[in-house]
């Protein structure tokens, strides 16, 4: 009896841990597919929460090449998509996830890695700033942002990376930006509550900004999340690789209970 309750109490406490991870939803998953000099809709694959394809997710290769699944953006050229049937309102909560690997040469005239907004020229970009405190940033173009605080750093070459953009309602209708490179917080800014509209979150860009072809990145993409809501510190920490603690915490619990029975075994 007392192994069972022993046992039953740690399944509960899991439960409750797993129960406590996740709080944004998927809404789109996007991957790349084939090899391409002169990549087209047929290069990539978008998938929604329930595994079957979103179609409403339109690419608009303006140079680069797709080769084994990865999206090249080279120097001058970048991809733009377009959500025509997106559900979120820049008033909402949503998470952007990046997975990409710079190439040589993108520190140079303060290259644009990757862009989101509304349709025409309201986006908001990040990229990475040169001089004394180098390191990535948010950029906007029409947006208002007070606040911003970036941390200096330089840019790693040649591994992929995971960037993550949250975007939480603050005081007075404001919106909290965190930027987190591979699970890491690494610039904050407040989007003004003027800002926050009804118009929706529609337009991405990749290896630039999305209405120029000026600042491009030379980098490699391969996955493009957009979530409802605002991620979780585990769903965070999954995508860039890292164990959650919540996760250790799930297993240390595991192990507890497994050698609390074997410890009750009667002996013989």
């Amino acid at each position: 009896m007392k192994k069972t309750l022993l046992l039953s109490s740690c399944i509960a406490m899991l439960g409750l841990l797993c129960t406590a991870q996740g709080a944004g939803t998927l809404l789109w998953d996007m991957s790349f597919t084939g090899t391409s000099s002169s990549p087209s809709a047929g290069n990539i694959v978008v998938t929604g929460a329930d595994g079957n394809a979103y179609t409403t997710l339109s690419p608009n290769f303006g140079g680069g090449s797709v080769t084994d699944g990865i999206y090249n953006s080279v120097s001058g050229n970048r991809m733009t998509f377009t959500d025509s049937a997106s559900p979120i309102k820049m008033k909402d909560n949503f998470s952007f996830v990046v997975k990409t690997s710079l190439n040589a040469g993108s520190t140079s005239n303060w290259p644009v890695l990757f862009g989101l907004g509304e349709a025409g020229s309201w986006n908001l970009k990040v990229n990475y700033t040169k001089g004394d405190n180098a390191g990535w940033t948010f950029s906007p173009e029409g947006y208002s942002l007070s606040n911003q605080i970036s941390t200096a750093g330089t840019v790693v070459q040649g591994v992929e990376q995971t960037f993550i953009v949250t975007v939480d309602t603050g005081a007075n209708n404001t919106g909290l930006l965190t930027l987190y490179l591979n699970g890491e917080i690494i610039a904050t800014a407040t989007l003004a509550s003027t800002n926050r509209t009804n118009e929706l979150l529609d337009t991405f860009s990749l290896g630039g900004r999305p209405i120029s072809t000026q600042n491009t990145q030379s980098a490699d993409f391969s996955n493009v999340q957009l979530y409802q809501g605002v991620l979780s510190a585990e769903q965070i920490a999954s995508l860039s690789g890292n164990v959650p603690e919540s996760a250790t915490a799930s297993l240390s619990l595991t192990g507890l209970a497994l050698l609390a029975l074997r410890r009750r075994r009667p002996q013989h």
